[in-house]
């Protein structure tokens, strides 16, 4: 993949962060509150606003280190990163998979707040869930086809955080004009707290701070990416009061009715149709970053000599057209995941606990770990062309001895590889200082330990929904009605204006 043009500040990618990280995860935070109550709730909207501050350095010293030692070449992307530092081509080739599928998931998460978005803006017409995504989807096409660059984003990023902004303004005070309802209860620790549950709300707040996948395609297009940090001196506290503000406020107002869709807190009238109308702006902005460095992912690895090549230049037709294709194949898709788990607070919450901790916590501290035991190690054994660390190429096999002698000659070699390499590592991670060591390992066990217990917990809250509000596919116009407190959707409401689809 082509080099991006250096053009963007430290100050507009701070804009084009925020577009991407604070958005729609914002919305389950009352659901969180409601779930983990006060004391919890405050204590992971700042410890992991922490973690993931410090994670996103070690990704800029990680940069830095490469630069430096490699020739001026400094990673643009996760996947380049491992490569680099890792040293193997099958891990580099992993992590660019589980990355932009993790990205892609994030995609999905946006097309389902669009859809239900205009399912809020057309509340009256009980527009079905499928229905509504697909629209969606038509009417972001242009957007998605047309804008190429991240430095071309950011003007429309700085405006689209004045756009949930507004969202959250209206649900915020159409609450307080609402009052506190008497029935409404809060706790400093939600009654039916259990580790596992506590750690599935963790995972939609882990999400909410997750946008290290995109952090090295965004120094890429710095014009001086060694200022990458100062993102965090507008970013950190912005995050940190929004997210306090939204969770402490709808928490207090619905307490334990409140809902892990924010506007759902919301009745159904005018007030409800315009937050609906904003929040899907907002989120086609936010879906329109991601978009770009997906779409140009894919492009660049099916057409990598037309990949940078843009409309204006020759041959930028059919670069363009092939361009247009990728994206548009990639919200076909996006549709079908949408509609797969059409839970918002659910999708959010197992993309966090499954995805966002090992991606945003442990790659970046094992891409400074690997960098810093290439920069110190040097075998002299191992041509210097050959991949660090974990294997070793062959400089000479003997002929002499049978077939078999040969295969476990390979065998040891690659045995004794491993072992080395588990020893390089152990000795890259003296590297580190010893607060580096202990941060590295609180995180690692906590992330690991989300996954686990997480992921489980938003699975079986996913099951449970659908035995409430439908399979996924389903109509689910009926959904918010039913969590307002109305009767369950029945069969025939959940399948109800969904003839187009031939299985419905």
């Amino acid at each position: 993949m082509d080099a991006p043009q250096r053009r963007s500040s430290w100050l507009g990618t701070s804009w084009i962060m925020l577009t991407d990280i604070v958005g729609t995860s914002v919305l389950t935070f009352a659901g969180v509150a409601r779930q983990l109550g006060w004391v919890l709730t405050i204590v992971f909207i700042i410890g992991l606003s922490t973690v993931s501050v410090y994670t996103a350095v070690l990704m800029s010293r990680t940069r830095s280190i490469l630069a430096r030692t490699q020739d001026g070449k400094d990673p643009h992307s996760m996947g380049e990163a491992s490569r680099l530092t890792l040293g193997s081509e099958r891990v580099a080739t992993a992590v660019t998979a589980v990355v932009y599928g993790y990205a892609f998931l994030g995609q999905s998460s946006y097309i389902l707040v669009l859809g239900q978005s205009l399912q809020g803006f057309f509340w009256e017409h009980n527009l079905c869930l499928p229905t509504a995504t697909a629209a969606a989807c038509l009417l972001c096409i242009p957007v998605a086809i047309s804008v190429r660059t991240l430095a071309d984003s950011t003007a429309l990023c700085l405006a689209n955080l004045f756009l949930i902004l507004a969202v959250l303004g209206i649900v915020m005070s159409n609450m307080m004009a609402e009052g506190r309802p008497a029935d409404v209860n809060t706790y400093l620790f939600a009654p039916d707290l259990t580790l596992v549950t506590a750690l599935g709300a963790m995972g939609n707040v882990v999400y909410a701070y997750c946008g290290h996948w995109l952090y090295f395609e965004l120094m890429a297009e710095m014009k001086e990416p060694e200022q990458f940090p100062k993102v965090f001196l507008i970013n950190g506290p912005l995050q940190v009061g929004l997210y306090l503000l939204v969770a402490c406020w709808g928490y207090y107002y619905a307490g334990d009715k409140a809902e892990g869709y924010f506007l759902d807190n919301l009745p159904n009238g005018e007030a409800y149709r315009w937050a609906s109308l904003l929040l899907f702006f907002h989120v086609a902005i936010a879906f329109m970053v991601k978009n770009i460095v997906l779409t140009r992912f894919v492009h660049s690895h099916l057409s990598p000599s037309r990949s940078g090549i843009f409309f204006s230049q020759p041959g930028g037709g059919r670069a363009q057209a092939e361009y247009a294709s990728c994206s548009v194949f990639l919200l076909c898709i996006s549709f079908f995941v949408a509609n797969a788990i059409p839970f918002f607070s659910d999708l959010l919450g197992l993309i966090g606990a499954l995805l966002s901790g090992p991606i945003s916590f442990l790659l970046p501290m094992a891409f400074l770990v690997g960098c810093i035991g290439k920069d110190r190690f040097q075998a002299p054994e191992v041509e210097s062309g050959s991949p660090w660390p974990g294997s070793c190429q062959l400089v000479s096999v003997q002929a002499q001895g049978s077939e078999s002698g040969g295969s476990r000659a390979v065998q040891q070699d690659d045995a004794e590889a491993g072992q080395s390499a588990a020893k390089k590592w152990l000795r890259s991670l003296g590297g580190l200082a010893r607060i580096d060591r202990v941060l590295c390992s609180v995180i690692v066990c906590l992330t690991i330990t989300t996954m686990v217990l997480g992921t489980s917990d938003t699975v079986q809250d996913i099951v449970r929904n659908i035995s409430t509000y439908g399979a996924p596919f389903s109509c689910q116009a009926a959904h918010r009605s039913d969590i307002r407190g109305a009767a369950p959707p029945t069969s025939a409401q959940q399948t109800s204006d969904f003839s187009f689809w031939p299985w419905a």
